[in-house]
C-alpha cells in the first residue's frame, strides 16, 4: 500500500520485559516529548478498553511521524516489539520510494536508543536461533506469516549502522544520565516535528479560529501583535493554543508562553 499522510506524532516503541528502560520510556522519554508539545503514543495508555488493540497498534505503529525505539536484549525477543519496528522501517521505505517518483510525503524517523550498550543489543546470529527456534513455533499460526527471522535480525543491525543513534552507557558518567537520554531524544525529533501545544480535543472554536488565522495569513508590516480579550473562561487561552499550532509551523522559530498569574505592563 501507499503510504499516506502521517497520523500521529511520537510512538514509543519498548517491552516491559526491562524494567528499568521500561521505567525509562513511561517516567521520562514520555513526558519529556509532551513536555516539548508532541502527541505520544504509548500502548499502556494510549489503547482504550475494549479496543481492538492488535490493529490500533499496527495502525500506530506504521503511521507516526517518528518512532523512539527502546533497544535492549529482551526487546530483540518480543515479538510485538519486533513488529513495530518492522513496520516504521517499512513505512519510512516506502516514503522514500514515494519521494523518488515526486510525492511531497513526509519519510518517518525512526529513533534508536540503546538503553543497554550495542554489543549486548546486536547478536544477529543470536536473534536468527531466537526467532528460528522453539519461540515461532509456539506462536498462533495466524502469527507466523507476519515473522521474518533474517529481516528481523538485519533490522536491528541497522539500527547502529544506518540512523543516528542515541547511546546510554556514553552518558553513564552522569548522575542523571536517563534524562540527559531523553534529552537528546527530544531535540532529534523536533526536527521532525513542529512542535505544537498540547490541547485536549475542543469543539466550537471552528469558525473563529478559521477567520483569525485567515487575517494573520495576510502579510503585514506593521502588526506587531494580536490581542485576544473576553471575560474569564471564555477560552482564550484555547483559542490561542489552536492557532499557534495552525500557524507555527509556517515559521523557522516560534514558542508559546503561558503565564501563570497576572502580568502588568507599563511603569
Amino acid at each position: 500500500a501507499k503510504p499516506g499522510p502521517l497520523q500521529r506524532q511520537v510512538f514509543i516503541s519498548h517491552t516491559g520485559q526491562h524494567a528499568a528502560a521500561s521505567t525509562f520510556a513511561a517516567s521520562i522519554v514520555k513526558p519529556a516529548l509532551e513536555a516539548a508539545g508532541m502527541q505520544v503514543f504509548m500502548d499502556f495508555d494510549s489503547l482504550e478498553l475494549g479496543c481492538k488493540w492488535p490493529e490500533e497498534l499496527v495502525c500506530a505503529a506504521a503511521n507516526s511521524a517518528v518512532m523512539v525505539v527502546v533497544l535492549t536484549k529482551e526487546y530483540t525477543q518480543r515479538f510485538w516489539c519486533m513488529l513495530e519496528l518492522s513496520l516504521a522501517l517499512h513505512a519510512r521505505s516506502l516514503a522514500a520510494q514515494q519521494q523518488q517518483q515526486g510525492a511531497s510525503l513526509q519519510q518517518p524517523l525512526v529513533i534508536p536508543v540503546f538503553y543497554e550498550a550495542p554489543a549486548d543489543v546486536i547478536d544477529s546470529d543470536g536473534i536468527l536461533r531466537y526467532w528460528q527456534g522453539a519461540q515461532l513455533q509456539q506462536m498462533p499460526a495466524s502469527r507466523r506469516d507476519w515473522v521474518d527471522p533474517a529481516g528481523r535480525a538485519d533490522n536491528i543491525c541497522a539500527m547502529e549502522k544506518r540512523f543516528e543513534n542515541i547511546r546510554r552507557y556514553m552518558l553513564e558518567a552522569s548522575k542523571d544520565c536517563d534524562y540527559q537520554l531523553a534529552r537528546h531524544v527530544v531535540t532529534a525529533a523536533v526536527k521532525a516535528i513542529p512542535v505544537q501545544v498540547h490541547l485536549d480535543p475542543v469543539y466550537g472554536f471552528e469558525q473563529q479560529e478559521a477567520e483569525l488565522s485567515a487575517d494573520l495569513s495576510v502579510p503585514d508590516p506593521h502588526r506587531l501583535g494580536v490581542w485576544l480579550h473576553g471575560i474569564g473562561g471564555s477560552g482564550k487561552t484555547t483559542l490561542a493554543k489552536l492557532l499557534f499550532n495552525r500557524l507555527a509551523p509556517h515559521f523557522q522559530h516560534s514558542a508559546f508562553i503561558e503565564l501563570q498569574h497576572d502580568v502588568r505592563i507599563g511603569n
